[in-house]
């Protein structure tokens, strides 16, 4: 074997031992990009405020519906005989962005709430799966830039307490069985069902006696009977207000083996596979009655109407990625 080979095969056998490095699972190369857009030219909210459509970078279009997705939509829950406009407000704009330049960004707008409609009001964007089941979301990434109001943290009275504010959701739809108040109470001291069979959360909390903001990240199931699985409660990480910030957000739906990511300008705010909340056993479905997800909701302006009292509520987006699973490289594709 002359010298020319030897060096080949020596560098060859480094790189090779190099590159199995314990960091990174061999088995998980990472998800494929599915979607992405900054909101520049190109890229619109429709007229009647339903969806995005176009494209700002080649290759992605909020049109192309892939894997699980049947369709995009704005959900507002504001009757069909009032202006929308007066409620909610979705739109396209010119603003410093996360980067400092001047860019386009989305504005979602929670402006007040229908009264005249049963369920509370809200601005939320969502993915929707095919209900022929022809394709089912199994697990899902993304990432982005997110801003809000600088005065959140002062709008609630200081001795309020306040815990409902969802910036992203993952649900089941309504699985048809939903049990009255009395029934809950009297089966296992539940609140009544609600409208869906199981769903994964991500709040912003308020504490009585505080100014403190906190990330709440929750599963439950609404369905027969409202009951919260489990629950994490991040005080420690502190809530960016005024500024822009990274999110990641990652959930595996599956009985045994699910998973549930949380991360703010690249900080772990929670990693199931990492912690493991109490009650959380890596079930991220209903456990009797699973059904496919059915919405996948990642941005999400969606609030107890106390939030309002000193005006709208403004959430700004910028740099949207949409992945099949965590992207080639990110540190959460660990050996187990």
């Amino acid at each position: 074997m002359n010298m020319n080979v030897c060096i080949s095969l020596i560098l060859s056998l480094s790189f090779f031992i190099g590159s199995r490095s314990p960091a990174y699972s061999q088995g998980k190369e990472g998800g494929r990009l599915m979607l992405k857009s900054g909101f520049e030219e190109g890229v619109s909210v429709t007229p009647d405020m339903t969806t995005l459509t176009g494209s700002d970078i080649p290759g992605y279009s909020w049109d192309e519906k892939q894997a699980w997705i049947s369709f995009t939509e704005f959900t507002y829950i504001v009757n069909p005989d009032k202006n929308l406009e007066d409620y909610m407000e979705s739109v396209i704009e010119e603003a410093t962005g996360p980067h400092g330049n001047v860019t386009r960004v989305l504005r979602m707008t929670n402006k007040k709430d229908d009264t005249d409609h049963p369920a509370v009001s809200r601005n939320e964007f969502s993915f929707l799966s095919n209900e022929k089941g022809e394709a089912a979301y199994e697990e899902g990434y993304v990432r982005y830039w997110m801003k809000l109001p600088e005065n959140l943290p002062d709008i609630i009275p200081f001795e309020d307490p306040m815990t409902f504010y969802v910036i992203m959701e993952w649900k089941e739809p309504g699985s048809g069985i939903r049990k009255s108040a009395e029934e809950c109470i009297e089966c296992c001291d539940a609140k009544p069902g609600g409208t869906n069979n199981y769903r994964i959360n991500i709040n912003i909390i308020k504490d009585a006696h505080s100014r403190d903001l906190y990330w709440r990240v929750m599963g439950e199931h609404p369905q027969p009977c409202r009951e919260v699985e489990w629950q994490f409660d991040a005080r420690e990480a502190s809530i960016p207000v005024g500024e822009w910030f990274l999110v990641e957000a990652y959930m595996k739906k599956h009985e045994t083996e699910g998973r549930v990511y949380f991360a703010i300008n690249e900080q772990v705010i929670l990693d199931t596979d990492e912690t493991r909340p109490d009650g959380f056993t890596g079930r991220t479905q209903h456990a009797d009655n699973p059904l496919p997800l059915r919405f996948w909701s990642p941005l999400k302006n969606y609030h107890s109407m106390e939030w309002n009292r000193q005006g709208p509520i403004n959430h700004l987006y910028d740099d949207f990625e949409m992945w099949s699973g965590f992207p080639p490289g990110h540190p959460a594709l660990r050996l187990k």
